[in-house]
C-alpha cells in the first residue's frame, strides 16, 4: 500500500497557498509602493517592525519545513515590511 500523501500536497490546497502568497504579497507591496510615492506619514513604524519580525520567523519556519510556497511569500513579506519599515523611520528621523 503506498504511503498517504500529506494534505498539503493535495492540487487544492497548494493552490489556496500560492493564491494566499499572492494576496499577502500584493498587499504589502502595495503599501511599500504607496509609501515611496506618496510618503511614509500613515505608515506605524511599530507594526512594521513587528510583521519584518514575523515574517522573517515564518520565513526560518518555511525553510525547516522546505515549503516553496512560504518561502516565496516570506521572502517577499520581509522585504516588503522591512523597506516600508526603513521608509517610515527614515521619513521620522528627518
Amino acid at each position: 500500500m503506498p504511503p498517504r500523501r500529506r494534505a498539503a500536497d493535495r492540487g487544492w490546497v497548494r493552490r489556496v497557498g500560492w493564491v494566499a502568497c499572492f494576496a499577502l504579497a500584493a498587499s504589502l507591496t502595495y503599501t511599500f509602493v504607496r509609501a515611496l510615492t506618496e510618503g511614509p506619514q500613515d505608515v506605524d513604524p511599530l507594526f512594521f517592525a513587528m510583521q519584518t519580525v514575523a515574517s522573517l520567523l515564518f520565513l526560518v519556519y518555511s525553510v525547516r519545513l522546505r515549503n516553496g510556497i512560504f518561502i516565496a511569500a516570506n521572502t517577499v513579506a520581509v522585504l516588503n515590511a522591512a523597506g516600508t519599515l526603513v521608509l517610515a523611520l527614515l521619513s521620522r528621523a528627518g
